[in-house]
């Protein structure tokens, strides 16, 4: 099956300016120059996503730093430290900046999800939890293909739940979704939750939105909360749902 990418048209020359202030720390592990640089450069991409969005320049110098654990029994105490969920190969603590990540694998996705949340913090400091989650979970399918451009691969799973979703026309989905906060968001529903995160960033930028997300911020930042924001940018609530579903019916 032919693997469907997400083009990003950006210069990946200027990347190299951005992949300054990311600090690695491991701990009982090793990573290549190659992994090394590669993290820099999908980070940076991260960076300039925010400046965009944010219409800000200052996402250059938004210092990121990854704990990296080799041990699962080291990355564990520091999860148990400071009481971060224990399914998760990541997390992010951010009074004091700074994230935690056990190399497995994956853990250059899972780095890429939990700087984002770094970066954004230096944005956007309380703000909706959809957004926060759906943006790092859009950024931790960045990679580049083998000619070395920039693409994002679909979370297919989770686009498939979303329109399993829309196809039992769960009317309230998006409305109940977008009045849940801070805590709440990780409650017996988190996997729901991230999948409409990720399904909403996802429509935003494929269905070439990203306006739209900009308003959006740009009024939640204000003090807005996301369904009044969403209403005022797409005219009513209504007309911004029929164009999400229109998009997973049509487009996947």
């Amino acid at each position: 099956m032919k693997k469907r990418l997400i083009c990003l048209l950006i210069n990946l020359i200027s990347l190299a300016s951005y992949a300054q202030y990311v600090e690695i720390n491991t701990i009982n592990c090793k990573i290549s120059d190659t992994e090394q640089k590669k993290i820099e450069k999908l980070i940076a991409y991260e960076r300039m996503f925010c400046n965009e969005i944010f219409e800000t320049r200052e996402n250059i110098t938004a210092p990121v730093k990854i704990n990296l654990y080799g041990k699962n029994k080291d990355y564990r105490l520091e999860q148990k430290k400071y009481n971060a969920p224990a399914s998760s190969d990541g997390f992010y603590i951010d009074n004091i900046n700074q994230a935690f990540v056990y190399k497995n694998r994956d853990f250059i996705a899972i780095t890429l999800h939990e700087a984002s949340h770094s970066i954004f913090q230096f944005n956007f400091k309380q703000s909706p939890r959809w957004l926060n989650e759906g943006l790092a979970e859009f950024f931790e399918t960045l990679d580049f293909d083998s000619e070395g451009n920039l693409y994002a691969a679909p979370q297919d799973f989770r686009i498939k739940s979303i329109k399993a979703g829309i196809d039992l026309k769960d009317a309230e989905r998006l409305k109940k979704f977008f009045g849940i906060y801070n805590g709440s968001f990780y409650g017996h529903e988190v996997q729901d939750n991230y999948n409409t995160a990720y399904s909403v960033i996802y429509f935003f930028i494929k269905g070439k939105r990203t306006e739209n997300l900009k308003q959006i911020i740009r009024l939640t930042n204000q003090g807005y909360d996301t369904e009044k924001a969403i209403t005022q940018v797409f005219g009513s609530f209504e007309s911004f749902e029929q164009s999400y579903k229109l998009f997973y019916n049509y487009h996947h």
